[in-house]
């Protein structure tokens, strides 16, 4: 059975669905989502492309940049989300009626698209609102939305269109992982997508991509955040050095957050000359957002909402070591923390 049990208040109405028709036109659409894609986007992005497809008979052709390397997201892409391709160039935009980002914006500075194109489309959760949405023909973008798998989901309630189990277990999983089971920065429209989605889902598809094997490389990286950790007062911070590939900040980050004592997370780490980092907070503490944006002002790119957030600094042959102290020093001072640093791991805690 693939029905709604719950209706959510969605804005979305015929004008505003006539509206994205005409931004996409004809097809074929090329949909980009930024670099590293994690659940939320790869959902997102094929979701978007099926309810084209579904609504309209547009062709999407589907493309992202970077790794795929966290053992769930890699199982994720192979068995619910396939329809993306790999590539780290673009491919002509001539050929295609209209570009879409989805899960990222014009200037966040994590994407492949140049700043010299503006995309047609952009559907996204993230602060900041970027300046450059003002020229963008379709934009949907919500903030306090938790994961952009809602915003899309929302599409297809609007227009009335089935889900398929397994698009609805890759829109549940990027919602899930977003918000952390609505835990983390979640809106009434999450919870109603949430429940819907968890009724229509495949749970032994969702069980083989939240159970995927993890490599000794995983454990390898793990021991190195808990012994690079070190504590400031209620803010803890890790440096793992170079990585293997740049969504362990998040992983790691995601674990720092959950000590009792910790206020807020930040785990940094360098990959092919850039560092990259996430944030976490505590729930009703400080935005995670906001924190971001005056942390990395003049150094690089950044964005988030709530409790979690991220960004990466080119490192430009720079010493990453000397960016990491500068980071680190702004951020102790954005949290208020003056402490001097004790490893988390120090026998006498």
């Amino acid at each position: 059975m693939n029905r709604l049990y719950l209706a959510s208040d969605n804005s979305l109405d015929a004008a505003r669905l006539e509206r994205l028709h005409r931004a996409a036109g004809g097809g074929p659409l090329l949909i980009i989502t930024h670099d590293n894609p994690d659940p939320d986007s790869l959902a997102s992005g094929a979701a978007l492309a099926e309810f084209m497809r579904a609504a309209w008979g547009i062709k999407s052709h589907l493309v992202y940049s970077g790794l795929v390397a966290r053992a769930e997201n890699q199982a994720m892409l192979q068995l619910l989300t396939p329809v993306w391709e790999h590539s780290d160039q673009l491919p002509g935009l001539q050929n295609y009626s209209a570009v879409a980002l989805v899960d990222t914006q014009p200037g966040a500075g994590n994407n492949r698209l140049s700043s010299e194109r503006l995309p047609d489309i952009v559907i996204d959760h993230h602060h900041p609102l970027r300046e450059q949405l003002a020229s963008v023909l379709y934009v949907d973008v919500r903030p306090e939305a938790g994961a952009t798998s809602t915003l899309v989901f929302q599409y297809f309630e609007a227009a009335g269109i089935k889900i398929n189990p397994v698009l609805a277990t890759a829109l549940f999983y990027g919602l899930h992982t977003d918000t952390l089971g609505l835990a983390r920065g979640s809106s009434p429209a999450d919870e109603i997508a949430y429940l819907n989605l968890l009724s229509l889902l495949d749970r032994e598809l969702l069980v083989q991509v939240e159970q995927a094997g993890l490599s000794r490389e995983y454990y390898r990286a793990f021991s190195r955040g808990l012994q690079a950790a070190r504590l400031y007062g209620s803010a803890v911070i890790a440096y793992l050095g170079k990585m293997s590939r740049p969504d362990l900040t998040a992983e790691i980050a995601d674990v720092l957050i959950r000590l009792e004592t910790a206020r807020t997370a930040l785990c940094l780490g360098s990959h092919t000359g850039v560092l990259y980092f996430s944030l976490r907070t505590k729930r009703f503490g400080k935005d995670a957002g906001f924190l971001v944006q005056n942390l990395v002002a003049g150094m690089g790119k950044a964005g988030g909402h709530g409790t979690m957030a991220g960004g990466q600094v080119p490192l430009d042959a720079r010493d990453p070591d000397v960016v990491v102290q500068e980071i680190k020093a702004r951020f102790l001072k954005l949290v208020g923390e003056i402490a001097p640093g004790e490893p988390l791991l120090s026998e006498d805690r």
